[in-house]
């Protein structure tokens, strides 16, 4: 029971609290959307270094010879799933105020958070430091990712008081994801290395394809304060690695 406690915890830090982005853009837009790149730029760092540091090692250890053609699977899967099924699920949808992107962009956010959630559990029941480092990384991706939900909903019709329900109803679906993968674990844990793999593959697919290539184009702003944030969001998640005791 302490597990599944633990588990929603970390499941409402890598979630619920995202939320925090949208909310910077209902009280303040304008400093949203300044800060939102910046905020990108060090999930991204965050979410690389966990793939390698963190992620990558428990799935060698759990899934054995496997393991790469598993990471290489979860690619596959996120980058299909992203082109047919979350393709209004990305971090500069809001550049696209269309009314009918707002279903998408819903369904596939709670897509995502569905799948935030059992990496979150099964990284957990792997190793809890894994699980913390884990809720910690999809907390930061969730800020500038919930900016950018909040302006195209906004920009798309939605009242204020719709935009913070829908987007609390698909943070919702991280719980979901994560209650499916533990009760799932009771009764058997032979998946337990194949989702650390695929897990991998989602971050990084998110980092390298999804974040980092918009992050290298970009010319209007300080690049030494975008490579800066990515450089530090690394450094966090190597000295979080080496500090939390095991």
């Amino acid at each position: 029971m302490d597990t599944l406690f633990a588990i929603l915890g970390l499941s409402f830090l890598g979630s619920i609290l995202g939320l925090v982005g949208g909310l910077l853009v209902l009280w303040r837009e304008k400093l949203a959307r300044k800060m939102s790149l910046y905020l990108i730029s060090f999930a991204a760092g965050v979410i690389l270094s966990v793939a390698f540091l963190d992620l990558l090692p428990e799935a060698i250890a759990y899934g054995g010879e496997n393991v790469f053609a598993l990471i290489l699977m979860g690619l596959i899967f996120f980058f299909l799933a992203e082109n047919f099924l979350l393709h209004f699920h990305h971090h500069e949808s809001h550049s696209h105020p269309v009314k009918p992107v707002a279903p998408f962009l819903i369904l596939g956010d709670s897509i995502h958070n569905f799948i935030d959630g059992v990496a979150i559990a099964a990284a957990f029941m792997a190793d809890p430091k894994l699980g913390f480092i884990v809720a910690i990384a999809t907390f930061f991706h969730e800020i500038p990712q919930e900016i950018g939900d909040f302006i195209v909903l906004l920009q798309a019709g939605m009242s204020r008081q719709k935009v913070l329900l829908a987007n609390l109803f698909s943070a919702v679906m991280t719980f979901a994801g994560a209650l499916l993968t533990y009760f799932s674990f009771n009764y058997s844990q032979l998946f337990l290395g194949p989702l650390l793999a695929i897990s991998t593959g989602m971050f990084l697919y998110i980092s390298l394809a999804d974040i980092l290539p918009g992050l290298v184009k970009e010319g209007n702003h300080n690049r030494w304060q975008i490579a800066s944030l990515f450089l530090s969001g690394i450094t966090l998640i190597y000295f979080l690695t080496k500090l939390i005791p095991v």
